[in-house]
């Protein structure tokens, strides 16, 4: 095992799953920053839609996704994400149904969804060509999938590449989304950058 897949296992079995509950203070951490960056992502899924949230996390973006979506569903593959999202659902008496489960094998039939959202999880999978293939089969046709993920910035400034590398160093991968979204057979509707040194953006691809 190489160094940075034994830290990859560690960061997803010990500070991802065990300390869940830590990571859901992320927006007050960040003086809510991170918030900001996330919901991002509800600029592009309209309303009444059948939603499904890759990646969930404390499953704060899955509450509003809930809220606006005719079903909403989450799927994260650990257990103590699970459980801080099933917990503020109940809080909130929000109706989203929450599924432990892996991203390359989404426990779902093909076309179950009018849109698949996935934030700041899509650049920790390690083969994630095979998790956007996944996303694909199960939208509709004429359908969408949004991702929210960090990237190297177009225009190649510094500031935007020190961020994104040093995302890079914490164990994610610097993905290029739109490629990847063609190569599944996703037209892609949507790039945009922004967040420091435009290092984060926002992708969508439509399926035909």
């Amino acid at each position: 095992m190489t160094s940075r897949e034994k830290w990859l296992n560690f960061f997803n079995n010990v500070f991802y799953e065990r300390l869940a509950p830590l990571y859901n203070s992320m927006d007050i951490l960040t003086f809510g920053v991170w918030w900001r960056l996330v919901r991002r992502a509800l600029d592009y899924v309209p309303d009444n839609q059948r939603v499904l949230e890759v990646g969930f996390g404390p499953g704060k973006l899955l509450i509003e996704l809930a809220r606006r979506s005719d079903l909403c569903v989450g799927l994260d593959l650990a257990w103590g994400m699970c459980r801080v999202a099933q917990g503020r659902a109940v809080k909130q008496g929000v109706a989203a149904h929450i599924t432990r489960g892996s991203a390359f094998e989404l426990p779902f039939p093909s076309q179950s969804f009018d849109v698949v959202v996935s934030t700041f999880a899509f650049s920790g999978l390690p083969d994630a060509t095979n998790a956007l293939h996944e996303m694909a089969r199960v939208v509709v046709s004429g359908g969408s999938v949004v991702l929210v993920d960090i990237g190297l910035p177009t225009d190649g400034n510094r500031a935007g590449q020190f961020w994104a590398h040093l995302w890079e160093r914490t164990g994610d991968f610097l993905y290029d989304q739109p490629a990847m979204m063609t190569e599944v057979g996703l037209q892609v509707t949507t790039f945009t950058e922004f967040g420091p040194g435009k290092h984060i953006r926002a992708v969508v691809g439509a399926k035909t």
